[in-house]
């Protein structure tokens, strides 16, 4: 039986699902389905709370520390915005997501920024990383002195990505207390995480977060996803001049990952989730403290879940008109009943509307997403509102988005 530091240092090295397998066969404990919390903003109340501090991996929600630290360079002056960063090899050879960045080019400081909010881009999350610490080990242990510095207790930072590392582990808790902290931390450099897209190299770059696109209120922060971890969020939202903080971890996809989230925000904005959590903060409910070795996730997807694939598979009939997206679902018969729900509950906004299922094989996810198309632009603009209302997920698309063979929805 090999031990666990040995396997900590194996981890680093699998692939995705590699990483998947290897923690499934090296953990005992039975996986739980996902983790939640939401909070208030401002008094740092526990609204809701699911497995809160259970450990799991960040995938990409690991970013949001690495722009936490660079927003914190640029305030001590260390670093400017519109300053020009080398580009090194290191960075450059960065896997999966990237903006695909050339060795010995620069990008600037607000351009890598927005690629690591927008696209996810890892290797504009290393040239960060680098122009901060030197390189993006040194970085990676600022992240966690940072993290126990903001009361993150059950966090441990390996590297500025979120790529698999059977080291880096967080909590849901410790997320909502980040999340927190970059919105008090820096309120004049917080409105970036809700951008939209970035350019470079006079080429335009479109988010990968449609939540915060969608959402009433939503106005950032981040989404990841690797096989061991499943589908993670950490968003804000304002209603009435409240803030929520909600976290998600563990989405089977990023659909069920968008909706889970909207509906715990919704409820959330209306009253607590239960009475028992009423006098609870983020100080009270703690969690585990992780200062070193291998914090094992909880929640890990099959192996069958991780097939990775950049090839977007057309619908089998053209898609016309506008289009409203239901969600993604791992099976063709799930995703028409939901789609079908869905028609027969809009009633006369989905007149005229017929249902398509467009098979998809991205971001390590295979199914099949429901839609409802062949719609008029108010139809498709008031039945995803109808359906936000009642706690549902729900993404509008133009006629350009939706027959687009590489947009991101597919």
């Amino acid at each position: 039986m090999k031990s666990i530091r040995t396997i900590g240092r194996r981890a680093r090295t699998l692939p995705w699902c590699g990483l998947a397998v290897l923690v499934l066969l090296s953990a005992a404990a039975a996986p739980v389905q996902a983790a939640s919390i939401v909070v208030d903003h401002d008094t740092g109340a526990v609204l809701h709370a699911e497995d809160a501090v259970k450990s799991w991996y960040p995938a990409s929600l690991t970013k949001v520390m690495t722009v936490y630290l660079t927003f914190r360079a640029v305030g001590d002056g260390r670093l400017r915005l519109d300053q020009a960063l080398p580009i090194s090899r290191h960075a450059a050879a960065q896997h999966e997501v990237r903006l695909g960045l050339r060795s010995g080019r620069t990008i600037t400081v607000e351009q890598a920024v927005k690629a690591v909010i927008a696209r996810s881009a890892n290797d504009a999350a290393v040239v960060l990383a680098e122009a901060v610490a030197k390189t993006e080990a040194a970085f990676a242990r600022q992240m966690t002195l940072q993290a126990r510095a903001l009361g993150m207790s059950g966090t441990v930072f390996r590297n500025a990505t979120g790529l698999p590392n059977g080291q880096q582990v967080t909590t849901a808790r410790d997320m909502a207390v980040l999340a927190r902290a970059v919105i008090r931390d820096f309120p004049g450099l917080y409105d970036m995480f809700a951008v939209r897209s970035v350019t470079y190299r006079s080429k335009r770059y479109g988010t990968r977060n449609g939540w915060v696109a969608g959402y009433r209120g939503a106005d950032g922060l981040k989404t990841g996803f690797t096989c061991a971890s499943g589908y993670n969020m950490v968003a804000s939202a304002v209603r009435n001049g409240r803030r929520l903080i909600a976290v998600v971890l563990g989405g089977r996809t990023s659909g069920a990952r968008n909706a889970r989230t909207t509906r715990l925000m919704n409820r959330a904005f209306k009253g607590p989730d239960a009475a028992a959590l009423r006098g609870k903060t983020l100080d009270t409910i703690g969690g585990p403290k992780h200062t070193a070795a291998l914090a094992p996730a909880p929640h890990i997807l099959s192996p069958g879940d991780c097939r990775q694939s950049k090839t977007a598979t057309p619908a089998s009939r053209p898609l016309s008109g506008w289009g409203v997206i239901f969600g993604s679902f791992h099976d063709e018969r799930t995703a028409r009943d939901a789609a079908a729900q869905q028609r027969d509950s809009l009633r006369d906004l989905a007149v005229g509307g017929r249902i398509a299922l467009v098979p998809r094989a991205r971001g390590g996810f295979h199914g099949y997403t429901a839609l409802l198309v062949g719609l008029k632009p108010a139809d498709a603009r008031l039945a995803c509102q109808a359906l936000r209302k009642r706690g549902e997920y729900c993404l509008s698309l133009s006629p350009e988005l939706l027959q687009n063979p590489n947009a991101l929805w597919r």
